[in-house]
């Protein structure tokens, strides 16, 4: 077989396969002589029907399948050959091909499109200047966290009368649309409870502060809670089921719990941080800030990760075969059900996103071939035991080693976790050549402003694609 290449585009090759009748005859004999001894036909032993009649029946298709499969080989090897790094798989090319006779033709001649990887030379350094957004604890965070650990340490009680931030318990039942008698059928909770701080509306909250246990109060429950998920938990129904509520409620408090908040002193401190050398109130709220800020690493180095990435595509700006890889993917896509199908014009709509992913799947390729950042079945195997200890364990793996051994062996045979596993320590890794190789330049930001910088990019980016 006679292969040869012409440059067609700046990223596309046009191969063109020559197959004369020596390439294949011996095969096609063979799959016949197959078909002869196999063949089930009136009137002759099987085995015995005579080999022109197998070949006028079978020779057509036989051939087809032969030089199908003969092409498919020879393509694949002469890429491997050529050492060509191609994307996508060939295409043929429609527009040179002839209709092909394979029951009176000896040579054939097939085209071929395929899409050529770009050569990448580039490298990091300090002229890709990227924000690096360090998360900082507010005060209102530190005071949050103090609050919360001043309750859960706190001293609990029963008393007879309802205060701001005491807790009721007790039967919450649907009035009729008249709002005075219960209504028939309707939605009751005798389990029902919730914080009075919850309540969102004044008006609603004054009517419990001072009530005792045994008291009856109405109100209307779809104003008095923040959400739909938060009074479909407390009513125990699902919470479409708690949107649709319009008529009042009554309450009767059948048990209210107190917590008085623990008092700040060093017994205090160190009950929240395990006997930590905590003395002071600053040094409670420093090693809060602390830890706030370290929960935070991880979105901060997620999104400078984001960043560089968006850089580096828009600097390198790596051309690709465009043309050939739209044919590519809806050639491709033909093969999917067809509500899965998508149609040209959809594919131009998307095509900006997908050539940007395509583009950073090649860079970072070459960034870990590069840098020798390959993952190795030991790492992801480390990480896997890593991440099992912390959600079984906590942590603390002292006599559970062998049983975290064999959870991590099952791990490692599911082909998506590891898959996960692998992507996560390669960001890690390529976080850190980013750190080491370019300049972040770190801004303090509080985290509702990181939230609503990250929304703001969010309809940019929106905008964008929708150009």
């Amino acid at each position: 077989m006679n292969i040869t290449q012409k440059t067609t585009n700046e990223l596309t090759l046009q191969l063109t396969m020559q197959v004369v009748e020596s390439d294949y005859a011996e095969e096609v004999k063979k799959s016949l002589n197959q078909y002869r001894k196999q063949a089930n036909i009136p009137g002759f032993r099987p085995g015995m029907v005579p080999f022109g009649m197998i070949k006028n029946q079978y020779s057509e298709a036989v051939t087809a399948d032969v030089v199908s499969n003969l092409i498919g080989e020879k393509l694949d090897k002469y890429i491997k050959d050529q050492k060509l790094e191609i994307l996508g798989q060939p295409m043929p090319d429609h527009e040179n091909q002839k209709l092909v006779d394979f029951k009176t033709a000896k040579e054939f001649t097939f085209y071929y499109i395929i899409g050529l990887k770009p050569e990448i030379d580039f490298k990091l350094d300090k002229s890709y200047k990227v924000p690096y957004y360090k998360l900082m604890a507010q005060d209102e965070d530190v005071d949050k966290y103090i609050d919360e650990a001043r309750l859960k340490l706190g001293t609990q009680s029963n008393p007879e009368t309802v205060s701001e931030n005491d807790v009721v318990m007790g039967t919450l039942t649907e009035l009729d649309k008249d709002g005075k008698t219960v209504k028939e059928g309707g939605i009751t909770n005798d389990k029902a409870t919730f914080s009075i701080e919850k309540i969102k509306l004044k008006t609603i909250k004054t009517k419990f502060v001072g009530k005792k246990v045994g008291s009856t109060i109405k109100f209307n429950a779809a104003k008095a809670f923040k959400s739909d998920a938060e009074l479909a938990t407390i009513l125990s129904i699902t919470a479409p089921e708690a949107k649709e509520l319009t008529n009042d409620f009554q309450f009767e408090i059948v048990e209210i719990s107190h917590i008085e908040p623990a008092e700040m002193n060093e017994e205090f401190f160190s009950k929240v941080f395990n006997n930590a050398e905590i003395k002071t109130d600053k040094d409670l709220r420093d090693r809060i800030s602390t830890d706030i800020e370290k929960s935070y690493e991880a979105e901060s180095n997620r999104n400078f990760y984001n960043d560089v990435v968006e850089t580096i595509i828009e600097k390198t700006n790596l051309n690709l075969p465009d043309e050939f890889l739209k044919s590519w993917i809806l050639e491709s896509n033909r093969r999917e059900e067809k509500d899965q199908q998508i149609s040209k014009e959809e594919l131009d709509e998307q095509y900006v996103s997908y050539r940007d992913t395509l583009r950073w799947q090649l860079l970072e390729e070459d960034l870990i071939v590069k840098n020798d950042l390959i993952t190795t079945e030991e790492e992801i195997r480390e990480r896997v035991q890593e991440i099992l200890g912390l959600q079984a364990f906590g942590g603390d793996t002292e006599g559970s080693e062998d049983i975290l051994k064999q959870v991590t062996e099952s791990v490692m045979q599911d082909k998506e976790q590891i898959k996960q596993v692998s992507q996560q320590i390669v960001e890690q890794k390529l976080t850190n050549l980013f750190t080491d190789n370019i300049k972040p330049e770190e801004i303090n930001i509080s985290y509702d402003d990181f939230v609503k910088m990250m929304e703001k990019k969010a309809e940019v980016l929106k905008k964008k694609q929708a150009i």
